[in-house]
Formats: structure tokens, C-alpha cells, sequence
């Protein structure tokens, strides 16, 4: 069953992914799609992976950016207290 590329645009990219691979595909196509959707499977694994790590230290700034804050706070108040001594 041949689908028009409206459908087919619709569909997730795990499905059409699932659908290349199972597909049965002949002629000298058939190598270049099964490739070809390796490597999409590959860029979208590899994206995934990448976004989580992004979202991971985007925390991790976040946190540190907190940390650095009370830092600062606390060097204020310890500057505070020697200007006090001082003057």
C-alpha cells in the first residue's frame, strides 16, 4: 500500500523510521533507504541524547549560578564587617 506524502509527513519519525526498515524495498534504492534511515535513527538518538545533556547543564548553571550568589552575598557581608573594624 503506497501512502501520499501528506500522510506520510504526518506520521512520527520513529513510524516512518519503523516503516523503512520493515519496508520491502528492491532495487538499488532499496540499500540507499535502509542507509539513509540508519542514519536518521542515528541523528535523532544522537539529538535526544544531546538535549538531555543540554537541559542536564543548563541545571547545573543554574545551580551554580545560586551557589555563586550566596557566595557573593556572603563576601558582601564578611566586606560589611571589615569596613566596620576599619572605620
Amino acid at each position: 500500500m503506497t501512502h501520499d506524502h501528506t500522510y506520510l509527513s504526518q506520521l512520527p519519525i520513529e513510524t516512518l523510521l519503523d516503516r523503512a526498515f520493515r519496508g520491502n524495498w528492491t532495487g538499488p534504492e532499496a540499500h540507499m533507504i535502509r542507509v539513509l534511515a540508519a542514519e536518521l535513527e542515528n541523528y535523532f538518538y544522537d539529538h535526544e541524547r544531546l538535549d538531555k545533556l543540554v537541559s542536564e547543564l543548563t541545571d547545573d548553571l543554574k545551580d551554580a549560578e545560586r551557589r555563586a550568589e550566596g557566595w557573593r552575598e556572603e563576601a558582601q557581608a564578611v566586606q560589611r564587617q571589615l569596613d566596620q573594624v576599619r572605620g
